[in-house]
C-alpha cells in the first residue's frame, strides 16, 4: 500500500478558466501534498479535464470534455458529453486503483453526478458529483466551471 502524497490540484477560479488550462496547483506560496479522500479527488479532476490523447504516458488517460468547451456545442451534446465524461473518468481512474494498488481512502468506489448545468450556448458546463471510496467515504465536489473561448 501506498501513504505516498500528490501535488494538489484545483480548479481554476471562475472567468479565469477559459480553455483546457483549467485546473492549477493554487495560488499557494508552496505547492500543498494530498492524500486520501482529497488525493482521490484530485486525481479524478485531473483525467475529467485532461484531453484524451494529450498525456505522453497513456494515450487513452482524459476524456474529451475539456476540448469540446474549446469551440461552441450543441447544449443537448455537450451535456451527454459530459455525462460519458465523467463515466470514462470514472472507469480509468479506477482501473489505475487497482493496477497501483493504493489505499482504501485514496480509492475510487463510485461518482455520481448529482447536478449538471450546460449554458444556453453549449459553451460552459457546471457539474455537481459526488465520489464515494471504499473505505466508504463521500465527497461532494463542484467541478470547475468551464467556459469555452
Amino acid at each position: 500500500m501506498s501513504d505516498k502524497f500528490d501535488i494538489h490540484i484545483e480548479g481554476m477560479p471562475l472567468g479565469v478558466a477559459t480553455s483546457v488550462r483549467s485546473i492549477t496547483f493554487g495560488a499557494y506560496p508552496r505547492s500543498l501534498g494530498v492524500r486520501g479522500p482529497q488525493k482521490m479527488v484530485d486525481r479524478f479532476l485531473k483525467c475529467l479535464m485532461t484531453p484524451i490523447g494529450s498525456d505522453l504516458s497513456d494515450p487513452e488517460y482524459g476524456t474529451p470534455l475539456a476540448a469540446a468547451l474549446l469551440r461552441s456545442t450543441v447544449p443537448e451534446a455537450l451535456q451527454s458529453l459530459a455525462v460519458r465524461s465523467v463515466a470514462a473518468a470514472e472507469e480509468k481512474i479506477r482501473e489505475y486503483d487497482s493496477t497501483y494498488g493504493l489505499p482504501e481512502r485514496e480509492r475510487l468506489r463510485s461518482v455520481r453526478i448529482d447536478q449538471i448545468h450546460i449554458d444556453s450556448e453549449g459553451q460552459g458546463v457546471v457539474l455537481e458529483l459526488t465520489l464515494e471510496n471504499t473505505a466508504g467515504e463521500v465527497v461532494k465536489t463542484l467541478l470547475p466551471q468551464i467556459v469555452g473561448t
